[in-house]
């Protein structure tokens, strides 16, 4: 019975240890492939873009945008029809575009209005106006309008709102809130628009800034041209005597002088005038009243053949109403110290016997003027070939004289009363 038992036992002990043996041996298979899906087009596409993300430090500090996260795009968003996606995050904030679209605009008109300026204002008058930039022989402000009119500017660049400044960039660059470049100090053309209560500026080289309204109304006072009234000034009075000593100190010698005109308002003076050796050299100098010296700011006016917008680059605050009507450097070698046409007539009108009784003469070609010893004035016109003289009163008479004949200003032939 036992022998039996421990039989039965073995046989058991035998096959359980077969099937623990085949048990384990099933963990060493390999397990089937799982059958893959057939490749799509979309699956077959090569190198999908990959989107990385901008470094956190070369963002504008306006983006607030988050970062994108890394890695490819996913299939549902490349997917997706271009009208249904968002439009990418902008750098800025939309006023700033805005922003940068008038200062690119502001930049473009002051920089045709300087290569306007540059090229035809001299012979056009183009002057500073209390800080604007003026037409004076149109008698208006220069505008965009006018810049696209002639073709120095696009239309739709500029708006109505634009002021033009003519100014020096170094006075500008003194406010608070502006930045001027180098190449923009000097005299030149600005831009400028008021916006949310300030001014923004910009030159032909780019935005200067912003200022104030009260900064901006102060920029332009200094270029204000209004010093009082104009008025000629009489040879009898002490200030008279005054400004012709301080031009005798600017050119180093005591002269004497026959002066045709002094004008002058309570800062400036224009001064025509020639030495009594050479009545026909008649130069024009502008003077300024400083503290009550008078100082020559401008020699030479008789040399430069647009005066009004010479004097007014050196001196943007002095008022060209004081310059005469005659240029005299379109007179330059027309203005005679004797003329004998006009001479004769003075004798067939038994206005002389001798010529040692004329004192003063200046003429031209058509014009003459005499001042006799005995104090007569006579004005001298030459019509065709025949020169007939004229006793005048006055300087004014002949000047009204010689105007009704020929329609110009002879003041420079014309000494001073």
């Amino acid at each position: 019975m036992i022998t039996v038992q421990n039989k039965k036992w073995k046989y058991l002990c035998l096959l359980a240890g077969i099937c623990v043996f085949m048990i384990s041996g099933c963990g060493f298979r390999e397990p089937a492939q799982e059958e893959k899906p057939p490749v799509s087009e979309e699956t077959k596409r090569p190198n999908r873009e990959i989107i990385v993300p901008p470094n956190r430090e070369e963002q504008d500090e306006g983006d607030t945008a988050p970062d994108e996260p890394e890695g490819e795009v996913s299939n549902e968003t490349e997917q997706k029809p271009l009208e249904d996606r968002k439009p990418a995050a902008q750098g800025k904030p939309f006023w700033q575009s805005e922003t940068a679209k008038r200062v690119q605009n502001l930049t473009e008109t002051a920089a045709a209005a300087q290569a306007d300026y540059k090229t035809n204002g001299a012979k056009r008058g183009w002057i500073s106006k209390n800080g604007r930039l003026y037409g004076f022989y149109d008698g208006a402000f220069i505008t965009p309008d006018m810049l696209v009119e002639e073709g120095y500017l696009e239309s739709g660049s500029a708006d109505a709102s634009y002021e033009l400044l003519l100014i020096n960039g170094s006075d500008l660059a003194e406010y608070d809130g502006v930045n001027v470049p180098k190449d923009s100090m000097d005299f030149g053309v600005f831009a400028a628009v008021k916006q949310s209560g300030k001014y923004m500026l910009a030159s032909p080289s780019g935005k200067v800034g912003a200022i104030s309204e009260e900064s901006y109304k102060n920029l332009l006072s200094r270029y204000n041209q209004n010093h009082g009234k104009i008025g000629r000034l009489s040879s009898a009075s002490a200030e008279y005597e005054r400004i012709l000593n301080f031009i005798s100190l600017y050119e180093g010698k005591f002269d004497s002088y026959y002066v045709r005109e002094i004008t002058k308002d309570n800062k400036y003076a224009v001064v025509t005038f020639s030495t009594t050796a050479d009545t026909a050299a008649v130069k024009q100098y502008v003077l300024k009243n400083d503290n009550n010296f008078w100082e020559v700011v401008y020699p030479n006016v008789q040399m430069d053949s647009y005066p009004i917008t010479y004097i007014n680059r050196l001196v943007p605050d002095f008022n060209v109403n004081l310059l005469p009507d005659y240029n005299l450097a379109s007179w330059k070698g027309y203005i005679l110290s004797e003329q004998g046409g006009a001479v004769a007539a003075l004798f067939s009108g038994r206005y002389i016997s001798s010529v040692s009784e004329i004192s003063y003469q200046c003429a031209t070609a058509n014009c003459a003027y005499f001042v006799l010893t005995d104090g007569s004035r006579y004005a001298a016109y030459r019509s065709g070939d025949y020169w007939q003289a004229k006793l005048v009163s006055s300087d004014n008479e002949a000047k009204n004289y010689f105007k009704e004949k020929t329609g110009s200003d002879y003041g420079f032939i014309i000494l001073d009363d």
